[in-house]
């Protein structure tokens, strides 16, 4: 009698993808180094620290997918952070009320990008730049360059609201994260984001529309920067003109990470992962005590080599090396 063989480890390992042992690489070296890193409560705090990074990556590897590279989320989520701020403190607008104006704000941001990518044939990084230093500029002209505060005592409460001792911001994050992989996996309008960066004149020729999921897209991209900087700003009980300056540069590296190295490719999960790399490798320095004039260049280093990695070991795995 033959006995099978079981599951095999080797395919079970490779089945996961590489940024995912990166970062259990870099729990385990930080843990050993600082011997509070794993506790709960800082785990906690990584990810409420984090979740803005993780909502902006949402919309980045929808634009990624599409083929095209997304450089004004930063600039969108201080825009609307700061939007959010003063519709409230100047104009007496409701709490829900500024947030709405706010997504409104991102989602025309973004769907302006899409305009000037599609109809005018203006590159998405040159496009989207633009955008960036519209967005930044309007959010400093809102108030002078000063911090917006002032906001209601609801905001605060919201700040520190919790669900099963899990903070009310992570909650959505993680709506955020499946709202994007329901999106990318189980509706038409994904299938189409794939076409777009797969073969795009293919689905001219199927009948359907580009254009129209293009600028979706990308209003899907301002609008998740909106919600993060609507999260920022509750978080922060105030509106800082500049706060998301260079999220856009992570947000980009962390969908790479997260396997998006081509157009076509990428997924939700994989931006995740990759959002979450970034995380625990700046709380993880900062956990350790290394100082912040060092902490740009080792983040850096190791966003191009594990960047580097990934590609590398794609290329092995499809036979290409």
């Amino acid at each position: 009698m033959q006995v099978k063989k079981g599951i095999s480890i080797k395919k079970t390992i490779a089945s996961f993808p590489q940024i995912f042992w990166g970062i259990l690489l870099l729990g385990f070296v930080f843990s050993v180094l600082s011997g509070n890193f794993l506790t709960g409560r800082n785990l906690l705090n990584i990810l409420q620290q984090g979740s803005f990074l993780i909502v902006i990556c949402m919309g980045v590897i929808i634009v990624k997918i599409m083929g095209g590279i997304e450089l004004s989320v930063g600039g969108v989520m201080s825009l609307a952070g700061m939007v959010m701020a003063y519709t409230i403190v100047n104009f007496q607008f409701s709490i829900f009320g500024g947030i709405l104006v706010a997504v409104v704000v991102g989602a025309l941001a973004g769907g302006f990008n899409g305009i000037f990518v599609e109809k005018m044939n203006v590159p998405s990084f040159i496009a989207t730049l633009g955008m960036q230093y519209i967005a930044v500029s309007l959010a400093l002209v809102i108030n002078d360059g000063n911090v917006v505060w002032g906001l209601p005592e609801e905001v605060s409460v919201i700040s520190k609201s919790s669900i099963l001792g899990i903070p009310f911001l992570i909650f959505i994050t993680i709506f955020a994260v499946l709202f994007t992989f329901i999106i990318l996996h189980y509706t038409v309008l994904g299938s189409y984001f794939y076409a777009i960066g797969g073969n795009e004149e293919a689905l001219k020729l199927s009948g359907k529309k580009s254009w129209v999921y293009k600028i979706i897209g990308y209003s899907l991209s301002g609008i998740f920067a909106a919600i993060a900087g609507v999260m920022m700003t509750i978080r922060m009980q105030a509106a800082q003109p500049t706060i998301g300056i260079g999220m856009e540069f992570e947000a980009f590296s962390s969908c790479v990470l997260g396997g998006a190295i081509a157009a076509g490719k990428g997924d939700a999960i994989g931006a995740l992962l990759g959002g979450l790399f970034i995380i625990v490798l700046r709380s993880g320095l900062n956990n350790i005590g290394i100082s912040t004039f060092y902490q740009l260049a080792i983040i850096g280093m190791s966003i191009i080599v594990s960047i580097v990695i990934t590609i590398f070991l794609n290329k092995k795995m499809n036979g290409m090396v």
